[in-house]
C-alpha cells in the first residue's frame, strides 16, 4: 500500500511539473523582466545566462532573441500610463533613444506576429525616419493617417511595440537600464 502511494505521488509530481512548465513555455513567463515606464525587457534574454524557462519558451515559440553583442530589445504593450496600446487611440512614441548603431521600432500582435496594415508597413528604421533640427525622435502611431513618422495601428484591437538596438552597448549593461534614456510612449487621445 506504501508502495501504491508513493507512485502515486510521484506521478501527481511528475505531472504538475510538467503542467507548470508547459504553461510557463507557452505563455512567454519570463522570471528576470524588468519594467522602466512603458517598456520592459528581459536582460538575460540574449545571453548564456538565459533562465531555463525562457529557454523553453523560446524553443516553443520559435523566437530568436539578438545575442548580447547583436543587440538588445525593449518591448512596449503599454502606454506611460500603464494602459493596454488599443488600435483606438493614438499615441506618440517620442524622446531619446539608447546609443545604438541602428535601431528599428516595430508594431505587432500581443503574440509577437507582425500586422498587415494598410500600407503594408509595420515598421520604421533610424535610416528612415524624418528628423527636425533640435528635436529628439517622435513617431506617431495611429489607425488614422499622421503627418510626420506614422507607423499604421491595426483598425482594432491591442498590439505591442518593439524596439530593437543593434550594435549597442547597452546589451552589457541592461541591467543598469536608466528610464530617462528611453522614449515615452504617450497616449495623445482615443476615439469613442
Amino acid at each position: 500500500m506504501r508502495f501504491l502511494s508513493l507512485i502515486a505521488a510521484l506521478l501527481a509530481g511528475l505531472v504538475a511539473g510538467l503542467g507548470l512548465t508547459a504553461l510557463v513555455a507557452r505563455d512567454g513567463v519570463v522570471f528576470d523582466r524588468q519594467q522602466l515606464g512603458a517598456w520592459s525587457f528581459a536582460a538575460r534574454i540574449g545571453s548564456e545566462n538565459i533562465d531555463p524557462y525562457a529557454r523553453a519558451r523560446m524553443l516553443v515559440s520559435g523566437e530568436l532573441p539578438l545575442a548580447n553583442g547583436e543587440g538588445f530589445s525593449l518591448v512596449a504593450s503599454v502606454d506611460d500610463q500603464g494602459e493596454k496600446l488599443s488600435a483606438r487611440c493614438t499615441y506618440r512614441v517620442s524622446g531619446p533613444l539608447p546609443a545604438a548603431r541602428f535601431w528599428t521600432l516595430t508594431i505587432a500582435t500581443p503574440d509577437g506576429q507582425l500586422l498587415d496594415t494598410p500600407l503594408g508597413r509595420s515598421s520604421f528604421t533610424s535610416a528612415e525616419i524624418l528628423r527636425f533640427a533640435g528635436e529628439a525622435v517622435a513617431i506617431e502611431v495611429g489607425s488614422r493617417p499622421l503627418a510626420g513618422n506614422w507607423l499604421p495601428a491595426p483598425a482594432n484591437g491591442a498590439f505591442i511595440l518593439t524596439l530593437r538596438l543593434y550594435e549597442t552597448p547597452l546589451s552589457a549593461t541592461a541591467t543598469v537600464l536608466d528610464r530617462a534614456k528611453l522614449p515615452r510612449v504617450e497616449r495623445l487621445g482615443c476615439a469613442a
